[in-house]
């Protein structure tokens, strides 16, 4: 079993379809990065300077999963990044209500 936070690929998809501020990219190297940018109102009275935030999470796949390994968060702020540590990794709870 690997320790990282996971959610399967067709329910991500099916999520995505529903929720258009999240698109999927699979790079060359065979790594994956869901993209996304927080879209509601609650979201966006928080966003630093009035600008778009974007998150990246990485992982890679896995049979019929996905598995990621880091969060990372562009801003007017700068940039982060967390490498995510453990299935249960609190940046990654959401995974579970998809």
């Amino acid at each position: 079993m690997i320790d990282k936070p996971n959610v399967e690929i067709e329910k991500l998809k099916e999520y995505i379809m529903v929720n258009r501020s999240y698109w999927l990219h699979e790079n060359k190297d065979g790594t994956i990065e869901l993209h996304f940018s927080p879209q509601m109102p609650e979201a966006l009275a928080h966003l630093p300077d009035g600008q778009p935030v974007e998150h990246i999470m990485a992982g890679f796949i896995d049979e019929n999963k996905i598995y990621f390994t880091s969060f990372r968060t562009i801003s007017s702020l700068g940039e982060t990044v967390t490498e995510l540590d453990g299935v249960d990794d609190p940046v990654m709870l959401w995974l579970q209500f998809i």
